[in-house]
C-alpha cells in the first residue's frame, strides 16, 4: 500500500487522487489530508509508476514547476514550492466545494452527509 501525503497541497488532492487511481487501476482510500493506493490483486503497486502518474497530472494542470514530489519508503509527499502565479493557478484548479466531506474523528470514515456521520459515530459508543 502506497500513501500519498497531500497535507500541503489540499487544493489538488481530490483531482490528483482520481487521476492517479484511474491511471494505475488502483483502489484509492481517502483520508482527510492523504490518500492510499491499494492493488486489486496480490501484486503491489510500483512506487515509480505512482510518481510518474503524479508528475503527469501536475504537467496536465501546469503545476509541475510549483510542486516537488518527495518519496520516502512507501510514502510519497507532495510539497509546494513557492513560486509566482501559484496561488492563481490553484484558485483556477480548485473550485469551491458545495458538498464538503465530513470525517469521523475516531476512524476516518468520510461522508458527504452530516446526518450519516452522526449515525456512524454512534457505533463507536455502543
Amino acid at each position: 500500500m502506497i500513501s500519498v501525503d497531500c497535507s500541503h497541497s489540499l487544493a489538488i488532492k481530490d483531482k490528483l487522487l482520481i487521476f492517479v487511481a484511474d491511471k494505475l487501476g488502483a483502489l484509492p482510500i481517502l483520508k482527510s489530508d492523504k490518500f492510499f493506493l491499494e492493488s486489486f490483486d496480490e501484486f503491489s503497486i510500483d512506487k515509480h509508476k505512482v510518481i510518474s502518474a503524479i508528475e503527469e497530472f501536475l504537467d496536465s494542470v501546469n503545476l509541475r514547476e510549483n510542486f516537488q514530489i518527495v518519496p520516502k519508503g512507501d510514502d510519497i509527499k507532495i510539497e509546494p514550492i513557492d513560486g509566482e502565479g501559484m496561488k492563481t493557478k490553484l484558485e483556477k484548479l480548485s473550485k469551491i466545494n458545495e458538498n464538503p466531506f465530513f470525517e469521523c474523528t475516531h476512524c476516518g470514515f468520510m461522508t458527504m452527509y452530516e446526518e450519516e456521520l452522526r449515525t456512524h459515530r454512534l457505533i463507536h459508543y455502543i
